[in-house]
């Protein structure tokens, strides 16, 4: 049988396998994250087999396709953080009303949100207030007392 292309240099399948790694940084999607792993397991095996080059190629791809296929969605899932609940939409403490514009507001995360009109309380700019519920950025409130 004659070899189609000679044996790559186990240092040269380490650094393709490398290089693969690096560029994994800027796509994020953990498929050239394997068949770099996988150039980087058949340059290692290179050092103590002898293949051709076009057996190391073929070794190194089916091995980055199986890599990917078997543990690409394992990592995606380990990886994938919780969907952090947003600090702001937590309700339950104290904001401070303030008047903008003629409109009473509440002062509260950091930002101010309308209040829902409330029919007789008597609510004035300084008051504290609880913040119970943000709906359609309005903010429900009940008075300290």
């Amino acid at each position: 049988m004659t070899d189609i292309l000679p044996q790559i240099s186990a240092w040269i399948l380490i650094g393709i396998g490398l290089a693969l790694m690096s560029v994994e940084i800027f796509t994020a999607m953990f498929i050239l994250l394997f068949f770099g792993l996988a150039f980087v397991i058949v340059g290692i095996v290179a050092f103590s087999v002898a293949m051709p080059g076009e057996v190391q190629i073929l070794s190194a791809m089916l091995l980055g396709g199986l890599l990917t296929f078997a543990l690409r969605k394992w990592l995606l899932q380990y990886l994938q953080a919780d969907d952090l609940s947003l600090e702001t939409l937590k309700t339950g403490e104290v904001g401070v009303l303030q008047e903008f514009a003629g409109e009473l507001r509440v002062s509260y995360k950091g930002t101010t949100w309308p209040v829902q009109p409330h029919h007789g309380l008597e609510l004035k700019a300084g008051d504290s207030v609880i913040v119970t519920e943000l709906v359609n950025n309005m903010a429900s409130i009940q008075k300290i007392d």
